[in-house]
């Protein structure tokens, strides 16, 4: 699902949600088991030709299993406050092990900088 979206900068940018790198994701209903509606942000990271990193938010709402989305990329800190943002939601019960690992892996040092 290529998207084409603008840059905080005005520049154009292919991105790809299945392909490009997800750090955070929302856990997206697949049954009608549950709430009918739901909705959540994910966080991804592309490299591009040149090797420089963007980063977009896919948000999201699922009502009745249709999907509608809106992209937005964000720069460094923006990128920065919605991880941690992320973290003080996910509170005592803490962040999926699999979602700590890719932000330890493309962000090392985030989770233990100052909040």
């Amino acid at each position: 699902m290529k998207k084409t979206i603008r840059t905080t900068t005005g520049d154009w940018l292919e991105i790809n949600p299945e392909t490009d790198t997800w750090i955070i994701r929302t856990s997206r209903p697949t049954t009608r088991i549950g709430a009918d509606y739901a909705k959540g942000e994910d966080l991804y990271l592309m490299n591009d030709a040149k090797g420089i990193r963007h980063y977009y938010i896919v948000s999201w709402v699922s009502q009745n299993r249709d999907y509608k989305e809106s992209f937005k990329t964000c720069n460094e800190e923006e990128k920065d406050q919605f991880i941690r943002d992320r973290v003080l939601k996910a509170g005592k019960i803490g962040l999926d092990a699999d979602i700590t690992d890719r932000i330890e892996k493309y962000f090392p040092g985030l989770l233990k900088a100052k909040k």
